[in-house]
């Protein structure tokens, strides 16, 4: 049944006089997978603390399964609300077994003891997370990815109907933060299980969650799917940067490229032309974006990943129509902004029939510099490519780089 689970309608809360939350209203249905995004300090921990009733509302309310949550105990919550925190310390010298029991607390009267059929919901729980051959180590010794997801074991020995992780791989390396959101898209895909999540990593948020709510000064700014979300002249309003938003092709989710922080710098002076293609100019041409340079590229194809991008930036390019012969208008656009660039870099692009012309059309250039990214068998017009190669060997305006490190420090110099 595809109910709202929760409802938050009105939402404000304060810490003292000053207002972190400010009349915020959204609803989460039974199922769903939803995470809460936006900068830091933005009141996002803050929304699951008055969740998870960890703090109080200065007004507005939220309902649990159509219950406000005033009318509901802590013990009544826990046993709906699994909760896992960016980071759980003790000081006492408990095994994991012991701290996964302690998810059974909720159904205990006080002082109560884990009978035999709740042993096996703890053993069930470390199971799924993977921590059963842990059980008698001591929580304390155990690494940071391990520690979450005996965490997690705990909040799901709750058998909880929600749960909820507030930065809850913020402090792992990039294989843990994977392991763990994997697990919890499995339990809330398998076992139904209510997901809403604070993350950073607005890539793993795109892959991960049904719909994000994107907050900032403690304000819903918008909310849907992470299609409708990510939207680049919002994202780059809400995090004061700039920010480059594709489609993942291999994770049909939204990729989030960071650019650079909206700041006081000067322009370089310097124009660069790059000839690419087929996603060889990506990074260079990001970079180069970054570094505030005068960019320029082309020709390229429609379609090209490459003219993707310099779209997305509203770089200057040229373009074709796939597999189609150049224009005579592309080549007389692409030598306009030749004639203005003082670098032409060529990519690490393999050379065809249809882009050919690319390197024809600078081959007798001398008054520019030209750095090329250089490595072998990307000739396919039949050694006539690498005759020009030869042919730039004798110009002192040419360099060759055999890596993007030795081609930015080339650019300046």
């Amino acid at each position: 049944m595809n109910y709202n689970i929760i409802e938050i309608k009105n939402m404000k809360i304060k810490y003292g006089d000053y207002e972190v939350i400010r009349d915020i209203s959204f609803n989460i249905k039974k199922g769903e997978f939803v995470s809460l995004i936006g900068p830091n300090g933005a009141g996002k921990s803050t929304v699951l603390k008055g969740i998870n009733k960890n703090i109080d509302l200065s007004s507005g309310e939220i309902f649990l399964k159509g219950i406000s949550l005033k009318d509901i105990t802590f013990k009544e919550k826990a046993k709906i609300i699994g909760f896992v925190p960016q980071e759980f310390n003790i000081s006492f010298d408990f095994t994991v077994f012991d701290i996964v029991s302690m998810g059974r607390n909720p159904y205990h009267k006080r002082f109560g003891k884990v009978n035999y059929k709740e042993h096996l919901i703890v053993e069930d729980a470390l199971k799924k997370t993977n921590t059963f051959i842990y059980k008698d180590k001591n929580f304390n010794n155990l690494s940071g990815g391990e520690k979450q997801r005996v965490i997690m074991a705990r909040a799901l020995a709750q058998e909880p109907e929600i749960l909820i992780l507030d930065e809850a791989t913020s402090n792992l390396d990039l294989h843990h933060q994977l392991d763990i959101l994997e697990l919890v898209h499995w339990l809330n895909r398998e076992e139904g299980i209510t997901v809403i999540s604070v993350m950073h990593d607005l890539n793993l948020a795109a892959r991960f969650s049904d719909r994000l709510i994107l907050i900032d000064g403690g304000q819903i700014i918008k909310e849907g799917t992470p299609d409708e979300v990510l939207q680049e002249d919002v994202m780059n309003n809400v995090y004061d940067m700039e920010i480059v938003i594709r489609n993942n092709k291999l994770l049909s989710s939204k990729e989030i490229v960071p650019l650079r922080v909206r700041r006081a710098k000067e322009d370089k002076k310097i124009f660069v032309h790059v000839i690419c293609g087929g996603g060889t100019g990506e990074y260079i041409i990001q970079k180069l974006y970054s570094e505030r340079y005068k960019i320029s590229a082309g020709i390229l194809n429609e379609g090209d990943s490459d003219l993707e991008l310099c779209r997305n930036l509203n770089i200057s390019f040229v373009k074709e129509n796939p597999f189609s012969v150049f224009s005579d208008e592309s080549k007389i656009k692409m030598m306009e902004y030749i004639n203005q660039s003082d670098v032409i870099i060529i990519t690490d692009v393999a050379i065809g029939w249809g882009n050919f012309d690319n390197i024809k059309l600078i081959e007798n250039i001398k008054n520019k510099r030209i750095i090329i990214l250089h490595s072998t068998n990307r000739d396919f017009v039949k050694g006539e490519y690498e005759k020009i190669i030869d042919k730039f060997k004798k110009y002192d305006n040419v360099s060759y780089v055999m890596n993007l490190k030795e081609l930015f420090e080339r650019i300046d110099k």
